[in-house]
């Protein structure tokens, strides 16, 4: 059982080994890599809880990037200042291998992206504004990986990939335009064959990691509407003869949160571009890179949450009023055992979405029906764990009371810095509208039930264990009924799937939760003797489907009755010896 009250804060736990939830998902989904990963996750969990997280405070709060336009002599260099903590940082971490181990080959297994991902949610309960440039770096790197030549591979791949400080070259996605937003076939920018590259001429509205070595962009390469006459361009931030690539600042936007990355407006003016695959295929080719951002806004966003429970639970096991320590009264137990049932079933959906993801694009396991499956994933994902982020970051910083709203407290930060995971790589309505999308494209293209519903209904089939039997059947009921509002939505107009697409967006990923959680309950009971994740599953499940159970008539008070083995974790300490 986890004694909270031990600790002044978060920090002064490992945050690796003091998050079981985390090392179930790293026993269970990679224990070929454990003899020789864990190590790793335990040394970062210690790293990002300390001098990683002293410096994204001060970062936050003092030492934000600026933009230096001119130097003491007036030449124009337009280059970004950082502090020499943030620098640090970025050696640390990428020397870490975030990025680079998936390259590497003096490792005993090829290193799939859920192992990277664990240590982005390292990362990311530290600093979110950090680990944006990483989550870039690795979707260049990532598209180059998939689409790029062998000399842009050669060239460029090695430095996005390398756990050298001297030799790395971070990346970045050049993607939204003023007039375009969400709306990527509106892109203005033009590419002009030029010899043996392009020269691109446009601006770019919202601009993170603006200074990156290594950037991809989208740009018209003829007069075909929309997305169709787009091309994705390779832009170094400098050319191979030394010169600066012309591609200006133009200012760096004041943010309400992730303030550690530079997000800037840029200026292409005949900017050096070398082409990436075919010049049809841009925003196919940007969509991969965009895959790579919604897991990792996902699994930031769930570190998001992770903190803030933390936070609050170690604030409210010291915090004395009316004469008790606050921990102990039923509303504040409620609250952190809603938090932490969120998290586990977030957790339940979003390692089947990264499983999906190394399935696709790391061992050659994916099929038309997986692929389909993980784009479904990926926005449903990345929607959840976001404004669970938000909604939990809240209630974490109105825990602490008024020591919540104060920035020497990290409550500030965490909300601050939740809220652009609902707007980064498309806003929460349009994931609404992506799932709607694919969903609609897999009706024309198949015979039966869709893939997602399936899986749902062949994953309950597996979940045997008599203690989930009611619960199963709750589920089950569910399913016919989200089956029904799919049918009906597929087949309304356009402007009523729009209406209804958020609403129905969280009814499939409430049920796809509870299916996943069901059966992470039920390995965790049968390999390791836990019964945690089963009262969990009960509770959600109830929660969602069943409020009444829980209402001022009701039998049970989960604040009271499922706090301790939920919250603390209160049999793992048994559990952790099978």
């Amino acid at each position: 059982m986890i004694n909270y009250s031990r600790y002044e804060d978060g920090t002064e736990l490992n945050w690796y080994e003091s998050d079981p939830t985390m090392r179930y998902y790293a026993h269970r989904y990679l224990p070929h890599l454990m003899e020789w990963g864990e190590s790793r996750l335990v040394e970062l969990g210690a790293y990002t809880a300390g001098p990683m997280e002293r410096r994204a405070r001060h970062t936050d709060r003092d030492g934000a990037p600026r933009l230096i336009r001119y130097d003491r002599q007036g030449r124009e260099i337009n280059e970004v200042w950082y502090n020499e903590g943030y620098l640090a940082t970025v050696g640390d971490c990428f020397e870490f291998g975030v990025v680079g181990l998936r390259y590497r080959d003096d490792v005993p297994h090829k290193v799939p992206f859920f192992y990277t991902q664990l240590m982005h949610i390292l990362m990311s309960e530290a600093e979110t504004g950090f680990t944006c440039p990483v989550t870039l770096t690795m979707a260049v790197a990532f598209v180059l990986e998939k689409f790029g030549t062998d000399e842009q591979k050669r060239r460029y791949l090695s430095r996005l990939a390398s756990m050298d400080r001297r030799t790395l070259e971070q990346g970045a996605t050049f993607l939204t335009e003023i007039q375009g937003g969400s709306d990527v076939g509106a892109t203005q920018t033009r590419a002009v064959a030029c010899g043996d590259h392009y020269e691109l001429t446009g601006e770019k509205w919202f601009a993170s990691n603006c200074d990156a070595g290594v950037a991809i962009t989208l740009a018209r390469v003829n007069d075909r509407p929309g997305t169709a006459g787009l091309g994705l361009f390779l832009l170094p931030r400098y050319l191979e003869n030394g010169e600066q690539n012309r591609i200006s600042i133009r200012r760096l936007k004041d943010k309400l949160g992730v303030r550690a990355v530079a997000s800037g407006e840029l200026i292409l003016d005949r900017a050096v571009g070398y082409l990436i695959g075919e010049p049809d295929q841009g925003f196919k080719y940007m969509a991969e890179a965009l895959n790579i951002s919604r897991m990792c806004t996902a699994t930031g966003a769930l570190a998001i949450s992770r903190r803030a429970f933390l936070e609050a639970a170690v604030y409210t096991s010291k915090r004395e009023a009316f004469g008790r320590t606050i921990i102990d009264y039923p509303m504040v137990r409620e609250t952190l055992l809603n938090i932490i049932a969120d998290i586990e079933a977030a957790w339940a959906m979003v390692a089947r979405m990264i499983q999906l993801f190394d399935d696709c694009h790391t061992y050659g396991k994916g099929d038309a029906e997986k692929r389909t499956l993980l784009r479904l994933l990926l926005s449903m994902s990345k929607y959840r764990c976001s404004e669970q982020a938000v909604l939990h970051a809240k209630q974490a910083l109105e825990l602490h009371g008024g020591n919540g709203y104060i920035e020497e407290y990290v409550t500030p930060r965490l909300l601050r810095d939740a809220q652009v995971n609902t707007v980064w790589e498309g806003t929460s309505n349009i994931m609404g509208l992506e799932v709607l999308k694919t969903l609609g494209k897999e009706a024309g293209e198949r015979t039966g039930e869709s893939v997602i519903l399936r899986e749902i209904r062949e994953t309950l089939d597996t979940v045997v264990l008599p203690e989930l039997a009611e619960a199963v059947a709750c589920v089950k009921e569910q399913t016919d009924n989200v089956k029904t509002d799919m049918a009906v939505l597929l087949e309304a107009p356009p402007m009523v799937q729009n209406a209804h697409a958020r609403r129905f967006m969280d009814k499939l990923t409430d049920l796809y939760c509870a299916a996943r959680l069901l059966e992470e309950a039920q390995y965790a009971k049968k390999e390791t003797g836990s019964e945690r994740l089963v009262h969990i599953a009960h509770y959600w499940i109830n929660r969602t489907y069943r409020p009444y159970m829980y209402d001022i008539r009701g039998q049970e008070i989960p604040s009271i009755d499922l706090f301790d083995i939920a919250v603390r974790y209160a049999e793992q300490a048994h559990a952790d010896q099978r």
